[in-house]
């Protein structure tokens, strides 16, 4: 597990896009709404380095187009339904700390 360190121009940026997660938001866009019309007036491409580095620590990902987002998690796998086509491919796995933990609670017993 990784942990970044964001600053507050980077929580702007975060905050923004996390409101809606599955939606690109074009730079330009993020520099108008995430901080403010003030930061916007000052400076309207504010934003621009912090994305490029947000991209680069795999916060957000973008299309390529100059659109960003939220990096999505990947989604945890369902398991398959056993059928009788694919019972071959199944294994059985056997985490061995459990093994272990279950030996050692029969020993306290």
């Amino acid at each position: 597990m990784v942990f970044v360190v964001m600053g507050t121009d980077e929580m702007c940026i975060y905050e923004f896009l996390k409101t809606s997660a599955n939606e690109f938001a074009t730079e330009r866009e993020i520099s108008r709404r995430a901080a403010g019309k003030k930061r916007f007036r000052d400076d309207q491409n504010w934003a621009r380095p912090i994305l490029f580095r947000m991209v680069k620590d795999e916060i957000l990902e973008t299309d390529g187009c100059g659109q960003y987002r939220v990096r999505l998690r990947a989604e945890p796998k369902t398991p398959q339904k056993l059928t009788m086509e694919n019972w071959e491919s199944w294994q059985l796995v056997l985490d061995d700390d459990s093994a272990e933990n279950r030996d050692q609670t029969k020993r306290r017993s």
